[in-house]
């Protein structure tokens, strides 16, 4: 078996055992005969760069350098945006720096660590963003783990062979940033997902789902953004007498405040008003004893009476799941 340890070829390892799977080399065949026939086979591109694999790699490459260039801070570095790497012997005649040089100067504000180019790499982002998520599939959250949740959505579409389930962490192009920069408050990157997820939440359609701890956090993407923006389209919608694009809601309730002995709970439509809007005592709820009661969600009327003339409707495919492995949901590593 083959260890990183002892590993002493010059291809990158990840690289050579991908080759090798691809290309197996044959018994006796040596490493230098081997590569020579990978490389002189025809169909090297299309079986490297014309996997799924390989463009999700490039896909979330260009989403991270576009985000530093908008200026957000890469976990484990000290400034916002790209981060050239140094010189490991400044000042060596042997180094080449002509080209990074032309590409600071072309790119980059002088004696700063910014791009030229930062909000236009922001709107680019933004503009790239696909929002779809499948009808009935739509699920949003706050105060859980949302890598979980993810992982969760994941392996529910792939359980059931096709993209059944949406969210903004396992579907969308905010996976292939989300916990990779630091959220700054005030910065690109808290912006970029209260946008994204405005479009999330404009974007659903049918039985959305979504999933909270003890309550609605008061201050929480989906209680200020994702949640009104849905509501909001559902109220002009039925004032113009259309219908409304979404139907129905679903919000599991994991530890509900005002529940103590319930673990779990689903509210779907006009129950939702049952749920809390909590406020943390501190910073985080790790629990109902970490929270206080603030208020109760607001329904417009049009939208209580839409809900009342529908009758009693059976809570999301999606809050069923989320209620059997809840308690994978509020653990962290």
């Amino acid at each position: 078996m083959l260890y990183a340890n002892n590993y002493r070829g010059l291809i990158p390892l990840e690289l050579y055992i991908k080759l090798q799977n691809i290309f197996p080399q044959s018994e006796g065949e040596s490493d230098s005969f081997w590569l020579q026939r990978v490389k002189r086979d025809p169909m090297l591109a299309r079986k490297m760069f014309g996997t799924r694999e390989f463009n999700t790699e490039l896909v979330q490459a260009v989403h991270r350098r576009t985000m530093a260039m908008a200026g957000a801070r890469r976990i484990g570095h000290d400034t916002a945006g790209p981060n050239l790497i140094k010189l490991m012997k400044p000042g060596s005649v042997n180094a080449k720096i002509t080209i990074a040089e032309r590409y600071a100067n072309d790119f980059m504000v002088p004696d700063s660590n910014t791009y030229k180019y930062a909000n236009e790499a922001y709107e680019l982002l933004l503009e790239q963003f696909d929002a779809f998520t499948p009808a009935d599939g739509s699920v949003f959250w706050n105060g859980v783990n949302e890598l979980a949740l993810a992982k969760l959505v994941d392996r529910w579409n792939t359980e059931l062979a096709g993209e059944i389930f949406g969210q903004l962490e396992a579907t969308t192009a905010a996976r292939y940033v989300n916990k990779q920069f630091e959220w700054d408050e005030g910065g690109v990157f808290q912006q970029y997902f209260t946008d994204v997820s405005d479009r999330l939440g404009h974007s659903a359609r049918g039985h959305v789902t979504s999933v909270v701890r003890c309550g609605l956090r008061h201050d929480s993407i989906f209680t200020v953004t994702e949640l009104p923006r849905m509501l909001r389209q559902m109220e002009d919608q039925i004032k113009l007498k259309q219908p409304p694009v979404v139907t129905e809601l679903t919000i599991v309730v994991i530890e509900p405040k005002h529940l103590e002995k319930r673990p779990v709970m689903a509210f779907t439509n006009n129950e939702i008003t049952m749920i809390p809007i909590v406020r943390p005592v501190e910073r985080r709820i790790n629990g109902r004893d970490d929270c206080t009661i603030d208020s109760h969600l607001p329904l417009s009327a049009r939208v209580r009476e839409y809900w009342a003339e529908r009758g009693r409707q059976p809570e999301s495919a999606a809050a069923t799941r989320i209620q059997k492995e809840f308690e994978n949901l509020v653990r962290w590593p």
